[in-house]
């Protein structure tokens, strides 16, 4: 924490520790990925999010350091928003 103050852990679902920014409800993986949909722009990013500049950096540095870590979460929340998609749709067809 003491390389990256502006991030904490929350507890996974499994009991793992995910990377989040301080202050917001927003994980690592969530905020480079909206400055990878903005093609890189770290300022689009702030003021899409509505962050400063210092948090998306933030943001970005850790990443840089623990990319494999942070895509590993990324692709498991990714995984369960399918699984979650698709028990919806299931669903919807038995309600006609």
């Amino acid at each position: 924490m003491r390389n990256h103050p502006l991030i904490h852990f929350r507890q996974g679902p499994a009991g793992e520790r995910r990377p989040a920014l301080t202050g917001t409800r927003l994980y690592v993986w969530q905020v480079v990925e909206t400055v990878r949909a903005s093609e890189g722009s770290t300022e689009e990013t702030a003021e899409y999010l509505r962050l400063t500049l210092a948090q998306i950096q933030a943001c970005v540095s850790y990443y840089a350091e623990f990319q494999d870590e942070v895509d590993a979460y990324a692709e498991e929340e990714r995984e369960l928003a399918r699984r979650e998609e698709a028990r919806w749709r299931r669903e919807q067809e038995v309600l006609g």
